[in-house]
């Protein structure tokens, strides 16, 4: 079974949990500073990925750390019932998927844009109403730059990329020219 559907499974149950308790806010923010842990402590990661680790010594660090952050208890649960699974390493993927379901029942998206330079406000916003008309839906965008792309934008709307860029025009336009297809 794939991380993804994994993360799904334990997403959803918890966003059904903080829905039902009034406490979407906070459970979001709380996975979202727990998952930033993790991922920018790679000897934590390591900790709760390493099969060599007791779940014992596992669960003392999860405690340690429950106690530093006072999460709610739907969030210390969840953590705890992860740990037991052996997945909490796997507790950014489980955020991202609570933010899609909750995207989802709020009728929102979320879409990536990456240019190869920081755009203007004015492009952002007709991005923004740009993807709403197309998804029918609150567009939350994220921006990003990588100078690689020379130039346009890549659009990423959960799996699907729309690759406007120029770097991926010229490769195209290479591939034609090796094929013999033309321009």
């Amino acid at each position: 079974m794939s991380v993804t559907t994994i993360a799904r499974r334990y997403a959803d149950a918890v966003a059904e949990v903080a829905i039902a308790k009034n406490q979407v806010e906070q459970i979001e923010s709380e996975l979202q500073a727990f998952a930033h842990m993790v991922k920018s402590s790679r000897e934590l990661h390591d900790v709760f990925a390493s099969p060599i680790i007791s779940n014992e010594q596992k669960s003392k660090v999860l405690a340690a750390l429950v106690e530093r952050t006072k999460p709610s208890q739907t969030t210390a649960n969840l953590l705890r019932v992860m740990l037991n699974n052996y997945r909490l390493q796997h507790i950014e993927a489980v955020y991202e998927q609570f933010k899609r379901a909750m995207n989802e029942r709020r009728g929102q998206v979320s879409a990536e844009i990456t240019s190869a330079a920081p755009l203007t406000q004015a492009d952002k916003d007709l991005l923004s109403r740009k993807l709403t008309e197309v998804t029918g839906k609150k567009v939350e965008l994220t921006y990003k730059t990588d100078p690689e792309i020379i130039g346009g934008i890549i659009t990423r709307i959960g799996s699907i990329a729309y690759d406007g860029s120029i770097r991926t025009q010229l490769q195209t336009v290479k591939q034609r020219l090796k094929s013999g297809g033309g321009i």
